[in-house]
């Protein structure tokens, strides 16, 4: 299923690695900033890797805003709208007492009002369970002096955030601080200054694509902090990839059978794939000698071969009898194994094994009485 998203002040900086990051996985991308010739040299680039429509122009104006709009109608809809598009005043940032009130209003114009006035302007391309982002900032919520009316203006941006999500729970809304970075504006703001120990905007993506391609909660999210590894772990997510024979029969048994959820699919000229949600990852590796004895225990000796699927399921049962209705063969009625789970084996149509379980201890009352 395609998808595609809308990012304001894609040309550089955070939205154009947003948009690079986006366009590798194959999104549509709807793109603006004020700069074209920038604006041009950055479709040219994603143009190579996904469909980019390009649209230069500011996002305080209104005539602007409506040709977004009428892009996004004619690609479709939309699946996410990126408000990353802000400006910072002057700089050096001047104390409030001292602040010119004409830039304090332009920047309250482009960093709170353009961001809803764009969501308005496209409420009627938002495909359902569409995300939010609102690029913000820990100026928005720490006190920092010389920040008064950026900061501000991003608290402003938070407040008007935190009500949309309220106001829209059909939809995911997220106010998110992407951390200091290596950007222009961030140079702006502090003159003169080094800032080469700052992280490129590409350490603060990863996050982002969290959001958009998860289902996390609307709310306020710091970018780096939320692919945290568990702490003193050291570990990396674990992703499978299987390669399916059947494609479409393979899908049918995890999707509908197993009942994981779809968080990313593609469908290109190099071939298909989709990403399905299991919960944590673990890798249990094994000896011969104890392959062995757990295809003797659970599947009566039928050797399962080099990888087998393991699940835990709420019940091991009615779980057992979705799959088989939907392509897998059951290797073996459900057995209570020295170990201390509920298992039962099973084994899709391209030969693989798979392992549904529960504790013994949490198997359902049906299961038990047995």
């Amino acid at each position: 299923m395609q998808r595609t998203a809308l990012i304001t002040g894609a040309s550089r900086g955070l939205g154009l690695a947003l948009a690079q990051a986006l366009a590798r996985d194959g999104w549509t991308l709807l793109i603006d900033s004020r700069g074209e010739a920038a604006l041009h040299g950055a479709a040219n680039e994603l143009s190579k890797l996904t469909t980019v429509v390009a649209v230069t122009g500011d996002i305080t104006d209104a005539t602007h805003r409506q040709q977004l709009a009428e892009a996004a109608a004619r690609l479709g809809g939309l699946d996410a709208v990126v408000n990353n598009a802000s400006i910072l005043g002057p700089s050096p940032q001047p104390n409030l007492l001292d602040y010119p009130l004409d830039v304090l209003t332009q920047v309250y114009q482009t960093n709170v009002i353009a961001p809803l006035a764009l969501l308005q302007a496209v409420k009627a391309h938002l495909k359902p369970n569409a995300r939010i982002i609102n690029v913000s900032s820990d100026a928005g919520v720490e006190p920092y002096g010389g920040w008064g009316g950026y900061g501000s203006s991003k608290a402003g941006l938070e407040q008007l955030s935190a009500i949309l999500a309220v106001e829209n729970p059909g939809y995911k809304v997220y106010w998110v601080d992407p951390g200091d970075m290596r950007t222009q504006m961030h140079q702006e703001a502090f003159p003169g200054e080094d800032i080469s120990d700052r992280p490129l905007p590409e350490a603060s993506v990863p996050g982002f694509l969290a959001l958009l391609n998860g289902d996390l909660p609307s709310g306020r999210y710091k970018a780096r902090d939320i692919l945290q590894k568990p702490a003193n772990t050291g570990a990396s997510v674990l992703q499978l990839a299987v390669l399916a024979d059947d494609y479409q029969g393979a899908r049918r048994l995890y999707e509908q059978g197993l009942g994981l959820r779809v968080i990313e699919e593609w469908d290109k000229a190099d071939g298909r794939g989709v990403l399905l949600e299991s919960g944590r990852g673990v890798l249990e590796l094994l000896d011969a000698k104890q392959v062995a004895a757990v295809d003797r225990i659970e599947a009566g000796g039928e050797a399962s071969g080099a990888v087998r699927l393991v699940f835990q399921v709420e019940n091991v049962e009615a779980t057992g009898t979705s799959m088989s209705q939907h392509g897998a063969a059951i290797v073996r009625q459900p057995v209570d194994t020295p170990w201390g789970h509920h298992n039962q084996r099973l084994r899709a149509p391209d030969g693989l094994h798979i392992t549904l379980f529960t504790p013994i201890e949490s198997k359902p009352e049906a299961e038990t009485s047995s």
